[in-house]
């Protein structure tokens, strides 16, 4: 992609696509994909895992850059979230090394 946005932030294509290379970890971008940021408690709750397991997940993804944060009170009260340069397209994300169609990760289920 050599036409990156200059709004999208110079990522190292090894760390986001090692960030992005897990299960759990797509399951959490899927939670955060609309903008709402989390804690890794909140996570924790949905996914029905373990609060250092995820936070663990979650500050991977921080330090590869393709999660950002806000401190809260104590570490258990930080709040993840996708930062909008990478969101800037209804169902797709922008890494700049890459662009992501959310659907054609996990497609919807259907229901009978």
């Amino acid at each position: 992609m050599s036409d990156v946005s200059p709004t999208v932030p110079q990522l190292n294509p090894v760390d986001v696509f090692c960030a992005l290379g897990s299960e759990v970890r797509w399951k959490i971008i899927e939670m955060l994909a609309d903008g709402k940021a989390l804690t890794a408690s909140e996570v924790a709750a949905v996914l029905g895992r373990d609060f250092d397991g995820v936070s663990k997940q979650l500050r991977t993804m921080r330090e590869c850059g393709v999660l950002a944060s806000r401190a809260g009170e104590d570490r258990r009260h930080t709040r993840y979230y996708l930062p909008e340069e990478f969101r800037r397209e209804p169902g797709a994300l922008d890494f700049g090394v890459c662009w992501v169609p959310l659907a054609a990760v996990r497609p919807p289920v259907v229901k009978d």
